[in-house]
């Protein structure tokens, strides 16, 4: 458990006095570097060496002076494993990652709660999100909704890869704060059944970045208060109006995004188009008096503090290349042996046949790939795709899978079984779960360099 300190006239004085130090053992000069106001770097010197076991921090920095993606770019070609945690006003957020590709992603803000993903995207009722918490841990809140056929599994899994991409996102756009790449070994347990491409998530988040640096022209950051100048013209979209509602002058822009549940990014573009629509201002001070709506509607808005004093995102694809006609058979067995197995853990619970009904729900839905190779395939009842329609689907699609169609091929079979795996997870006991998983680690390395 980490040890935390408090800074009390200039005196480093821990808050539990009981609990050994982790200062224990440890001498020396230490030469504190100038950094961020959220972090503190002490440097020995000189430098005697040495190390700890895992888990330890191997590098930290200021998330203001170290562009975040570049670091996530690093860590997916270096094909890193480990964590990156990053505090920030926003909240404190992590993202886990196994060989370079994401696997898992935490926060501690409420926007960011699978539950509040669920009815953002339109998939639940608040209601039934609510009602499916009672007597449930918010871990399990997206298996109850499935259980009570609120929700189907396909969606669910959808859901879980889009919150995990919400997290990804806010990391890379954070600009405040500090961030910590945590050695230490991944939870198999809690992360096999996630698996998203390192470099797609950076390549969507290029987007925001763009969008983002043009909201920061009018909104430098998310601690400004927000102060209502004029009531709703009824022309609003929903969540503008339904911000707009919650202004009073006395909330900043990050307090106003809890409030209505939404991410920073997400309160950001909304609290711009406020402004932009002259509904409301910005503030560096709370307003002393809060603004009622009958005083907007009259136009008598108080304000006080400085107004904060607007570029567009562009981007391209290169065209893809023909390449060499490359054999696609080895990659289907072993994805197809790895589906059978996943089928026969499940059928042991007696759960194949609504196992293979969902997968088939999920594929003809195109929920689980945008690869055009796995249009109009299913699954047979071993839980394997038929090989002859696979291959005849890659032969046809061949020209559509980029310069490298076997990786594009693997990647579509890939994003298949941890659909599987997912599912599988919910229905399945922890040993068994554990077992299958460590199973299907063995066959996928049989994948490596093929």
């Amino acid at each position: 458990m980490t040890q935390r300190f408090r800074i009390d006239a200039g005196q480093l004085v821990p808050e539990d006095r009981q609990s050994p130090s982790p200062l224990a053992g440890r001498s020396g000069t230490y030469a504190l570097m100038p950094t961020a106001p959220d972090l503190l770097i002490f440097s020995r010197g000189p430098s005697e060496g040495g190390s700890i076991p895992a888990p330890r921090v191997v590098l930290s920095g200021d998330a203001g002076g170290f562009p975040l993606s570049d670091l996530m770019a690093f860590l997916s070609q270096s094909r890193w494993s480990g964590i990156i945690r990053v505090h920030s006003p926003g909240g404190e957020r992590s993202v886990t990652f196994r060989d370079g590709e994401v696997r898992g992603a935490s926060s501690d803000d409420p926007a960011d709660r699978l539950g509040e993903v669920l009815v953002r995207l339109g998939y639940v009722e608040r209601p039934q999100v609510e009602a499916a918490l009672k007597g449930q841990p918010p871990s399990k809140v997206g298996r109850a909704l499935v259980e009570k056929g609120l929700l189907q599994a396909h969606d669910l899994f959808k859901c879980v890869t889009h919150q995990v991409s919400e997290i990804f996102h806010a990391i890379v756009l954070c600009r405040e704060g500090s961030f910590f790449l945590i050695d230490q070994p991944v939870d198999e347990k809690a992360n096999h059944s996630i698996q998203l491409s390192t470099q797609s998530l950076l390549m969507d988040s290029i987007r925001k970045i763009d969008e983002m640096a043009h909201f920061r022209k009018r909104i430098p950051h998310g601690r400004l208060y927000v102060a209502r100048k004029r009531a709703s013209d009824g022309k609003l979209e929903e969540d503008e109006d339904r911000v707009l509602g919650l202004v009073d002058g006395r909330r900043t822009i990050l307090e106003l995004g809890h409030a209505a549940r939404l991410s920073e990014f997400d309160i950001t573009k909304v609290v711009f188009r406020l402004l932009e629509g002259g509904f409301a201002s910005v503030t560096d001070k709370p307003l002393l008096v809060p603004v009622g709506p009958a005083a907007v509607a009259a136009g008598s808005a108080p304000t006080q503090g400085q107004p904060v004093g607007q570029g567009g995102p562009a981007k391209g694809q290169p065209a893809a290349s023909a390449v060499p006609t490359v054999d696609p058979r080895p990659a289907a067995r072993v994805f197809n042996f790895i589906f059978r197995e996943i089928r026969d853990e499940v059928a042991k619970q007696g759960m194949d046949r609504e196992f293979i009904a969902a997968a088939n729900a999920a594929l003809s839905g195109q929920a689980l790939s945008s690869s055009p190779v796995l249009e109009g395939l299913s699954f047979q009842a071993d839980g394997s795709l038929a090989e002859a329609k696979l291959m005849e689907s890659f032969q046809r699609h061949h020209a559509q899978l980029g310069s490298e169609p076997l990786a594009s091929f693997k990647q579509a079979l890939s994003d298949v079984m941890f659909f599987l795996l997912f599912q599988a997870g919910e229905l399945l006991g922890s040993r068994a779960d554990e077992d299958l998983a460590r199973r299907v680690k063995k066959l996928l390395a049989t994948l490596e360099g093929s």
